[in-house]
């Protein structure tokens, strides 16, 4: 077991049984180390082609914000600020240098010396994926604020759809196996969304930031959380993950030989099978990493792990030697472990087949039929959800221990007694739910009399619905429900013909209410528990013109509880008609203030070139009288200089603000658009982000909140 990862949760795997045995005769072997002489910047190194008929090499981003290298003493230098940085095999048989800063993307042929293109990107660049996204060409795709860019080869923008968050990392990957690839992103909102071209295929919710992505095999992927969690998803089931004390700075595959190799930021480097995460070798480098690139010849793969003082160490995944672990005795010690503990359980039932009768009532037994009962209860009044954990038999309850993705702080939650003489045989756990995700409570529950040395562990696992801080609404508690002014409104279509199977594997809610969904129509209404329980909702349904309406004044609930309903009933393209007025309308003042602000932005840039320009006029001058011994003219040029370098720095600081406010604009109508888009189902919602687009571009923004209230079909 590997000292760092988490003993209760090493693996977690999932149906492997079917996946073919790979050669594990393979070890990581360190081939040469070497120096860049700079402090490197953490996550920007890349291996590219740079010269035709050139060989791998290293190109990393100075923490001084330059681009270097290997072996070349010529740093290249950008003046904006460098967040990543790629490389593209776009040249004539050699890469192009792929940089994203916090204003745009430049492309660099380093062969030619010259800059391919250079696009604005406001909101700044953070992750790069190069290659073909479903049936589109290759490009350039560029995460940035709640928005993806591709670029082709010559710059042109080929691409441009909206997510729900930032994006911080992304690989292309052919996600449910049909021979396209698709591109598979993730975000700090715990998110890892994947798109089919420019349309949203799927949502898998995570734990904890995402932090890395790499495609794996055809169907597969890997994924690495900012908790030090790594793990695969094979469609949208997770196939293994691990829990590790360190933070992964890279991944990468071997796809021929099934294995993937994982660099932690800490310097300790696992080659492992990617099927079920088993280590095969581990080596090390001696300092913190900054990031690591992968050579692209697959039959002679080297791994090549920078850190962040410059040194750099490269390994080789070859065959091992034959000081390799012996496998044969490895299999031996596991199942001498396995006979030594099944020699203890025989053990112990002896010894309770010979207590006599006495010995058993003094030991205070719990009756063999008894269970325990795990089910969730809402108490309205207070408006709190709980798990209840009842024994029967009146035994009481000594300890529960739950384990949960993403409910509680370390993934598990403990209760005791405050001492054990208050043990009782039914207790309430109350649980508060900020997410909407479906999730598992692995429960196990510690049974025993309170004078008893003997604990019996009962196990259970009851999965927490999607929507479960809604309930519905009783007549006695109508005093908490507040009518939405939000609302969506579609046609009833065919597939959903039971909406109370949709509504019992959704909600929490008891089996006696389940009848009255099926009615053919009616108003129901739901109560939202905290910590959103201002928050009501509704559901609608009229026969006359056939139509389902559902209230309520979230739009990113709204928008889960569509895709939801539809991924139910397998509804392939649904249209809706929106109002969400006060999300419209902040959708009217972003639009109407963009232009303005884009103006500002244009003098204020004008403003400080000038600025910047007069600042080295003055510095050259004053050099210039220095040199000639005009010490007078000097003085006067050093006191305008400083006039000017403060006037600089203050039209810096005014573009900065007004940047920083257009950024969190636009983040924010991408945000309103995705979130639209989400209220519709296939086609339709992959219009809506398409049209608004073009609106935007063409300045016709008149027309994006009647796209957004009733679909691009409106127009």
């Amino acid at each position: 077991m590997d000292g760092d990862e988490t003993p209760e949760e090493q693996l977690e795997i999932g149906d492997s049984s079917q996946v073919p045995h790979f050669d594990d005769n393979v070890e990581l072997k360190s081939v040469f180390n070497f120096s860049l002489n700079q402090r490197i910047m953490e996550g920007c190194v890349v291996s590219a082609i740079l010269e035709p008929r050139g060989v791998e090499t290293i190109v990393a981003v100075s923490m001084t914000n330059k681009v270097i290298i290997k072996d070349v003493e010529s740093p290249l230098n950008i003046t904006e600020t460098i967040r990543c940085i790629a490389a593209a095999p776009i040249g004539d048989g050699y890469d192009c240098i792929v940089i994203g800063t916090d204003a745009s993307v430049i492309c660099y042929d380093v062969h030619n010396n010259l800059t391919v293109f250079r696009n604005d990107v406001p909101d700044g660049v953070n992750c790069f994926a190069y290659g073909k996204l479903g049936d589109l060409e290759e490009a350039i795709y560029c995460g940035g604020n709640c928005c993806i860019w591709g670029f082709d080869k010559t710059g042109a923008n080929t691409y441009w759809t909206v997510t729900g968050d930032q994006v911080t990392t992304m690989c292309l990957s052919d996600y449910d196996g049909d021979g396209e690839t698709e591109l598979v992103i993730g975000s700090p909102d715990f998110e890892i969304r994947v798109f089919k071209n420019d349309l949203m295929r799927a949502e898998l919710m995570e734990t904890d930031e995402i932090t890395s992505l790499a495609h794996v095999t055809n169907g597969c992927f890997a994924y690495s959380l900012n908790n030090g969690t790594i793990g695969t998803y094979v469609m949208k089931e997770r196939q293994w993950r691990i829990k590790s004390k360190s933070n992964v700075s890279k991944i990468f595959n071997i796809e021929e030989q099934g294995l993937m190799v994982v660099v932690w930021k800490q310097g300790k480097v696992d080659l492992r099978f990617a099927h079920n995460g088993e280590v095969l070798s581990r080596d090390s480098v001696p300092t913190p990493v900054a990031s690591a690139t992968c050579s692209r010849n697959a039959e002679d793969a080297t791994i090549t792990v920078v850190c962040l003082d410059g040194k750099a160490k490269t390994f080789k995944v070859q065959k091992a030697t034959s000081g390799a672990v012996d496998k044969t005795q490895q299999m031996i010690r596991e199942f001498g472990q396995k006979k030594h503990n099944l020699m203890m359980e025989l053990s112990n039932y002896e010894q309770e087949e010979q207590m006599t009768e006495a010995e058993k009532a003094g030991d205070f037994r719990i009756p063999a039929d008894t269970e325990v009962g795990v089910m969730f209860i809402v108490n309205c009044e207070v408006q709190l959800l709980s798990l209840r954990v009842e024994a029967t038999h009146n035994i009481p309850i000594r300890g529960v221990l739950i384990f949960a993705e993403g409910l509680f702080e370390g993934e598990s939650y403990i209760w005791i007694p405050p001492n054990e003489h208050q043990s009782r045989s039914a207790i309430d756990i109350p649980l508060v739910i900020d997410k909407d995700s479906t999730n598992d409570l692995h429960t196990k529950v510690f049974l025993g009399h309170v004078d008893s040395n003997k604990l019996m562990v009962m196990e259970n696992t009851r999965i927490l619905p999607l929507f479960c801080r809604f309930t519905p609404l009783k007549a006695e508690y109508s005093k908490f429900f507040i009518m939405p002014t939000g609302f969506i409104k579609f046609d009833i279509n065919t597939r959903a013909a039971k909406l109370s199977e949709w509504v019992s594997e959704s909600f929490t809610i008891d089996a006696s209410l389940l009848d009255m969904f099926d009615e053919p129509e009616g108003e129901f209404k739901f109560m939202g528990l905290r910590p959103k329980h201002e928050k009501s909702l509704m559901f609608k349904i009229t026969q006359s013109d056939k139509t389902f309406t559902i209230y309520h004044d979230d739009i990113e609930t709204m928008g889960a509880l569509v895709q939801s309903y539809a991924s139910f009933f397998q509804i392939q393209h649904m249209e809706c008609v929106a109002n969400f007025p006060d999300v419209f309308k902040e959708a009217e003042e972003i639009l109407e203030e963009l232009e303005p602000m884009t103006e500002v932005r244009d003098r204020l840039t004008a403003e400080l070139q000038e600025r910047q320009a007069a600042v080295k006029e003055i510095l050259i001058r004053a050099e210039d009288s220095i040199a000639i011994d005009d010490i007078p003219d000097a003085r006067k040029f050093y006191i305008r200089l400083k006039a000017n370098d403060a006037a600089a720095r203050q039209a810096a600081q005014l573009r900065w603000n007004n940047q920083e406010r257009c950024v969190k604009s636009l983040r924010r109508l991408n945000k309103i658009i995705e979130n639209c888009s989400r209220l519709r189902v296939g086609e339709p919602g992959r219009q809506i982000v398409v049209t608004c687009r073009a609106a935007i571009s063409e300045d016709n923004k008149q027309i994006v909140t009647k796209v957004l209230q009733y679909g691009a079909s409106s127009q």
